[in-house]
């Protein structure tokens, strides 16, 4: 039977977390966007455990992140230890009169092993599966400056012949330029930015955060990324923008290239470069881009049920 434990007992149990996303520091960061986090454990097996926000009857694991998720013992605990977390979690929910839970796996590269298990269990217990959504990582590990599409690379020399140079920031006046610049990118493409300046900062007080920037040689800035270190091994790409008008530079393609080798020279294996698609619709362009920058195209996963289906 799965109980809502105390903060205290459940990291008595949980002292490691897969991703940065479902740490007490991230979830303090963002608990004001939920009614109230629940946190369940299994009363006789305490080898796995959830945390959810509490909104309007429903719950959410994440409900202001990109993926939630498990936390558990190890990687190998047994199929049958998923299963009957899965099957009494729906207990729960149904119990306690709550309209549903819904949860978004992190990607495979966060914890392959029990993805699978965790998937298959949820198919098999009549959770419903939303359309998976594209997820984009690239394989630092392989990566020896040798690109997939040959003009990747043409664009870095071009860049580099146009005298480019790519840095990061830590100042908060260069921090704001290159946040400008990728919020232009994105009006100019009609896609939303979801977090401000200030937010993102916020994050900074948690977890590391890196700003780059790419600038012309006249001192004009015309390229931005802004990663996340929250995990020892994998980087979180989670924005990337160039000034349009000045793309035939090859801004974008050598940003790319300082980025990779920047992480693979600190040791990172993966950069996490998120979704490439909207609730299961792919952004074509966006899945192009990315693949031709040398990543891996795998699912990301969200699962959920209601007592009113069953």
């Amino acid at each position: 039977m799965l109980t809502d434990t105390t903060k205290t007992l459940y990291r008595r149990y949980f002292s490691t977390d897969p991703s940065p996303f479902i740490s007490e520091a991230f979830l303090g960061l963002v608990e004001n966007k939920t009614g109230q986090l629940i946190r369940l454990v299994d009363e006789n097996d305490r080898s796995i455990g959830l945390i959810l926000g509490l909104k309007d009857g429903v719950l959410c694991s994440p409900f202001s992140a990109p993926f939630g998720g498990f936390h558990y013992t190890h990687e190998h605990l047994s199929y049958s230890v998923v299963y009957d977390y899965l099957s009494d979690l729906k207990v729960f929910v149904r119990e306690h009169g709550f309209k549903r839970v819904i949860i978004t796996l992190p990607p495979n590269l966060y914890q392959n092993n029990m993805n699978a298990k965790f998937i298959n269990a949820f198919i098999r217990l009549g959770f419903n599966m939303a359309i998976p959504d594209i997820q984009n990582c690239m394989n630092l590990k392989d990566f020896d400056g040798t690109w997939i599409k040959n003009t990747v690379g043409q664009n870095c020399r071009r860049a580099i012949k146009n005298q480019l140079s790519c840095s990061i920031v830590t100042d908060k006046t260069s921090m704001e330029d290159a946040y400008e610049i990728i919020l232009r990118n994105r009006i100019e493409q009609e896609r939303k930015i979801h977090m401000t300046l200030d937010e993102i900062l916020k994050v900074s007080e948690i977890l590391p955060v890196d700003f780059f920037l790419v600038k012309e040689s006249s001192g004009n800035n015309i390229g931005a990324g802004i990663f996340y270190r929250g995990h020892p091994k994998i980087v979180q790409g989670i924005f990337l923008g160039d000034d349009m008008e000045k793309r035939s530079l090859g801004i974008i393609d050598f940003l790319v290239m300082n980025i990779y080798e920047h992480y693979k020279k600190m040791n990172f294996e993966y950069i996490d470069l998120g979704i490439s698609s909207l609730c299961g619709d792919p952004n074509v362009g966006l899945i192009r881009f990315k693949e031709i920058h040398n990543c891996e195209t795998t699912l990301r996963f969200t699962f959920w049920w209601s007592p009113d289906n069953n």
